[in-house]
């Protein structure tokens, strides 16, 4: 249930309040862009030190779960104040005033999301048991996603056109709601396994960074990390720029409710045939396969134009999109309570947070630049907030960058999903010798595959691991 929060919340932001703020405020995209830019990028600058305070905090309701009540009320508060009309009606006075609230939305949001996804490594330390835990996260955030992009455009429509701007702020109220109330029930309905407080040590600041730094000595997450990137990257730029493309090329913006139902619909289906492939072969083999049905979407949508629409090719692109980014974008979270294990062989140490911290930066990030890389790109391109039309060069660039901007990201994920290592095998090894080493057990004693394993997933000799 977190995940209505984090899986409803990116694809709302990132499907509509670039249109919101364009084409609804009438504020320049370029403006637009980056106001979302440096909102996220203020909540990717603090998401690693809200990984490193929830390592580090002391409570008798343990280090994660503390932190779903303080961030309740305010994920209510400020999510549903970005979608309130803007008192200021200047380029400049909305900006700022909608940047304020985005960042004090990406502060809240990163309070509750980092210790929730760390969470995941310490329900379970079984691979297939966390990764039924991350497909579970993931029908809850294809469930919120579909509560979303299916509910939104009628919330808004309750409402006549020349009320839209109380339509958005409806909406903003109801998914402020829907994403709020469910963190009672998740502090209450989840556990950490049990940890000393004595492991908590203070450090100073510059051993804070140092841990920061340290995670990119992982050669997994480093393989890791450019799946993630890539792939995220991909599925931003479909869904920022789908509802552009079928308002400003289709013509048909009325489509977008339906459509989003054979999206998010194809995510649900395929989600546990994702998490088949990954538990009995690999979660990188399970990234590939994603990454191909996604890229053969894009290809079929591609070949449909405002002249010829049919609507089952259409709906055929759809139902191929939202499988594969299911894939492409479910399997790099089924990784990472493994990489947090891949950490442990190499430090000692149990930092399930700063992992989720460094997650949550990059995607932070990634999402960042490609909304603001899209309202640059949207500006360059001749595209008017004001018109009621766009010009036929601006709209035929439009189509270019729809597919052309996702299908180059997600060719990077799908070959550096070739490189990825961890298997249920290797994983079962790797869980065992951690456990031989934390009870005591001598270097000298492990044995060849084990050191093969070890030194392939970790990417440093096998005499560095587990200092002691």
């Amino acid at each position: 249930m977190g995940d209505f929060l984090g899986g409803g919340s990116f694809n709302l932001i990132g499907t509509m309040y670039l249109f919101f703020m364009t084409g609804v405020m009438g504020m320049a995209p370029v403006y637009a862009g980056l106001l979302v830019f440096l909102g996220k990028l203020w909540g990717a600058i603090f998401d690693p030190l809200m990984g490193y305070i929830s390592d580090h905090t002391r409570s008798r309701f343990g280090r994660r779960r503390i932190f779903f009540l303080y961030g309740m009320v305010p994920v209510f508060v400020f999510f549903s104040a970005l979608w309130i009309p803007s008192p200021f009606q200047g380029q400049g006075g909305m900006f700022f005033w909608y940047l304020v609230l985005f960042l004090l939305f990406s502060t809240t949001y990163t309070m509750v999301m980092v210790p929730y996804v760390a969470l995941n490594a310490e329900i379970s330390l079984d691979y297939k048991v966390r990764a039924r835990f991350t497909g579970f996260k993931q029908i809850s955030a294809g469930f919120s996603s579909a509560v979303c992009l299916i509910a939104a455009k009628p919330i808004i429509e309750l409402f006549p056109p020349e009320q839209i701007r109380t339509g958005y702020a409806v909406m903003g109220l109801t998914y402020g709601l829907f994403f709020a109330l469910p963190w009672l029930a998740i502090f209450f309905g989840t556990w950490e396994l049990p940890r000393k407080l004595d492991e908590v040590k203070r450090q100073s600041f510059v051993e804070i960074l140092g841990e920061f730094y340290s995670v990119f000595k992982n050669r997994a997450f480093r393989i890791h990390i450019g799946i993630f990137t890539s792939a995220f990257a991909g599925m931003d730029f479909v869904m920022a720029l789908f509802l552009f493309y079928l308002t400003y090329y289709l013509g048909r913006e009325d489509l977008f409710p339906f459509l989003m139902i054979f999206f998010v619909a194809a995510q649900a289906v395929s989600l546990p045939a994702y998490i088949k492939i990954g538990n009995v072969y690999s979660k990188g083999r399970a990234l590939f396969i994603g990454t191909v049905i996604w890229l053969t979407g894009l290809l079929v949508v591609l070949t449909v134009s405002p002249d010829r629409l049919s609507l089952p090719v259409l709906i055929t692109g759809t139902i191929l999109l939202g499988s594969g980014i299911c894939g492409g974008t479910t399997m790099p979270w089924v990784m990472l309570p493994s990489i947090a294990d891949v950490d442990e062989l190499i430090t000692a140490q149990k930092r399930a947070g700063t992992y989720a911290g460094m997650m949550t930066l990059f995607r932070k990030i990634v999402s960042a630049s490609v909304l603001f890389l899209t309202g640059i790109i949207l500006s360059a391109i001749g595209f008017d907030s004001e018109a009621a039309s766009q010009a036929p060069q601006t709209v035929a660039y439009l189509r270019l960058l729809f597919f052309g901007a996702p299908f180059i990201a997600v060719t990077i994920a799908l070959f550096m999903s070739l490189k990825f290592k961890i298997t249920p095998q290797s994983h079962s090894l790797l869980r065992k010798e951690i456990e031989r080493l934390e009870d005591g057990g001598k270097r000298e004693h492990s044995d060849a595959e084990t050191r093969r394993v070890c030194e392939l997933i970790t990417g440093l000799p096998y005499e560095e691991l587990y200092p002691r």
